[in-house]
């Protein structure tokens, strides 16, 4: 028996007379929660630790109210509890323009649900360098240790 011969050819699918092509000026921005470690307890009772977090300014526009993540409830962690998402959650998500390129800054809050008033336990801004590829950021405050996975990929859609 002889085998058939198969053979790939490659053309072009885009519409006729398009001329969009990558030109280095819309990029998709995206942070993740890679993982969250509670190094000590968060409550006085010891029942562990419920940390929500808040990401983004609402968009470009800022008229918006930042994204939670869990949108509902919280992340229960004990003490020494590692909590990790793979592959990573989506906390933020945005396409922009921008044809100098540069870098944007996207806010990051870490709460603890308690009775009365959440704590704060972190508060800081993400700088991401338009183009770049994934790049692992950690920040260690008042018991917690946080990773987050930040990338600016250039795109043409």
């Amino acid at each position: 028996m002889a085998r058939k011969r198969v053979v790939k050819t490659y053309r072009d699918t885009s519409a006729a007379g398009d001329k969009t092509r990558i030109t280095g000026h819309r990029y998709f921005i995206r942070l993740g929660l890679t993982s969250i470690k509670m190094e000590r307890s968060g409550d006085l009772l010891s029942r562990g630790s419920e940390i929500y977090l808040k990401c983004g300014a609402g968009g470009k526009l800022g008229k918006l109210s930042p994204q939670r993540m869990p949108q509902r409830g919280t992340i229960n962690i004990e003490r020494n509890e590692v909590f990790k998402a793979s592959p990573a959650i989506s906390l933020y998500t945005e396409f922009i323009d921008k044809k100098d390129g540069g870098s944007i800054e996207i806010p990051l809050k870490v709460y603890e649900r308690d009775i009365g008033a959440d704590d704060k336990l972190l508060d800081t801004q993400i700088s991401v360098t338009l183009g770049q590829t994934n790049k692992f950021l950690s920040f260690t405050e008042k018991g917690m240790k946080i990773k987050i996975s930040a990338s600016a990929k250039i795109t043409r859609f």
